[in-house]
């Protein structure tokens, strides 16, 4: 299991895009973001991934959602069926995820932990931070209030 960093810039349409049909979708189409599918085609089932926002060099991330991969991207595609219709249609390539969190919250980095971090700006990352790390598996363990 491992945590990921998820951009999200979808003008806070992220309830119905993600959260309501419990998947992550990457948003970009193949020949833009090569290596961005490469990398989410390694989410497997028990990873956490959170949904985030951030400015490049601020210390504050805006986690606007955080869940738990289901079904990893080669079965979500097979699933789908493997048409040609299906892979040439980014929406086709998204990651199920059971989205436990779906409220927003920051994160504020103190500034003696991860000065020469620069990966908060990027679409997507593996988060090594230890501070952020249990920021994260706090909120995701801590008890959910029913609305």
């Amino acid at each position: 299991m491992a945590i990921f960093g998820a951009g999200s810039k979808w003008k806070g349409e992220e309830k119905d895009n993600f959260f309501n049909n419990e998947k992550f979708v990457i948003g970009w189409d193949y020949p833009n973001a090569k290596d961005l599918y490469d990398a989410v085609s390694l989410l497997k089932a028990g990873d956490i991934v959170y949904l985030k926002a951030n400015q490049a060099g601020s210390r504050r991330i805006r986690v606007k959602g955080i869940g738990v991969v289901t079904q990893s991207f080669v079965h979500c595609l097979i699933e789908k069926g493997l048409t040609k219709e299906a892979l040439v249609d980014w929406n086709s390539f998204y990651i199920k995820i059971k989205w436990i969190i779906k409220d927003e919250f920051p994160i504020v980095i103190p500034n003696n932990e991860g000065k020469l971090t620069n990966v908060r700006a990027a679409t997507f990352y593996e988060e090594y931070l230890p501070f952020v790390q249990k920021e994260i598996i706090d909120k995701l363990f801590q008890p959910q209030i029913i609305h």
